[in-house]
């Protein structure tokens, strides 16, 4: 079990047990029920066919099993490239295996490095709930009352996945919505659509970065000084894992760790953007 004073002192610095990162994520809108509410956040593992018999690979299996966590999220990317989805599947069935078992469940998307094959064979990774995929599988659960979980997987429709969800009976309260996406300018529909937190990957925070500010290449179309941390748009945060892979080349990062965060829940202001920032734009609130 990792305990709750656990912080990492920036974002170059992993605090042991490596990769786990523990952060503090407050939103008003939090239901009392879900104050402290703990998610592992798994992303872009971009799994080579050697990948899971390395050492680092040990190492997240071994910090992933020590994880008390209540809800496990997975945001996609699991292969890196055709041909390496069975290293990748047999990846994801012992993260599954690893993770203690989470008291609301494991969902997960998938990324634009996941294959088609890939995608048709995710369903036998046991202890994992897939939203949306081949078929379109639902794209909503609701693992608890107070909670709703959609996902966006690619390539996304927001749209679509928004009339998919399922209607709450009549003078009950809303519940707190997490969307799961690959891409994080899912933070701008999310924020036109009222959810108040998405979780994505994608970027890797550019795996080489010159400063907390500065990524030559981040993999998105996000600009570099947004490709990490916790984005704000108006009520809606979005939290971007810095990956567990290597999606540009492989072993190469640079004042960039590899990330699987655990986020716990508060019930709290919004962290406030920086001075001077459009508050018609996202910004980035916080830096890891």
């Amino acid at each position: 079990m990792i305990p709750d004073t656990l912080q990492t002192t920036a974002f170059r610095r992993p605090v042991p047990p490596e990769p786990i990162e523990v952060f503090d994520i407050p939103h008003p809108a939090l239901p009392p029920a879900l104050e402290g509410l703990r998610i592992l956040h798994i992303s872009d593992l971009h799994v080579r066919r050697h990948a899971p018999g390395n050492d680092r690979w040990q190492r997240l299996l071994d910090a992933v099993s020590r994880v008390d966590a209540d809800l496990v999220v997975l945001t996609g990317d699991y292969t890196d490239e055709p041909g390496h989805e069975r290293a990748a599947l047999d990846a994801l069935q012992r993260l599954a295996d690893a993770w203690p078992a989470p008291r609301l469940g494991a969902f997960g998307i998938f990324g634009n490095h996941d294959t088609s094959e890939l995608l048709h064979r995710a369903g036998n990774v046991r202890g994992v709930t897939w939203l949306g995929g081949p078929g379109r599988a639902p794209r909503w659960a609701s693992p608890c009352a107070d909670l709703r979980i959609i996902g966006l997987d690619y390539p996304e429709d927001f749209v679509s996945a928004m009339l998919d969800q399922p209607p709450c009976p009549p003078a009950s309260p809303r519940p707190f919505t997490i969307a799961l996406a690959h891409y994080p300018t899912a933070v701008i529909p999310a924020a036109a659509t009222g959810i108040p937190l998405v979780l994505a990957g994608h970027t890797h925070a550019g795996q080489i970065r010159l400063s907390s500010r500065l990524a030559p290449h981040t993999s998105s179309d996000v600009p570099p000084h947004l490709a990490a941390g916790v984005l704000r748009l108006g009520d809606t945060l979005c939290c971007i894992s810095r990956g567990l892979g290597d999606g540009v080349m492989e072993g190469l990062r640079f004042n960039c760790p590899r990330q699987a965060p655990l986020y716990v829940l508060r019930r709290g202001p919004l962290p406030d953007a920086p001075r001077g920032s459009d508050p018609a734009a996202v910004s980035q609130v916080v830096a890891w």
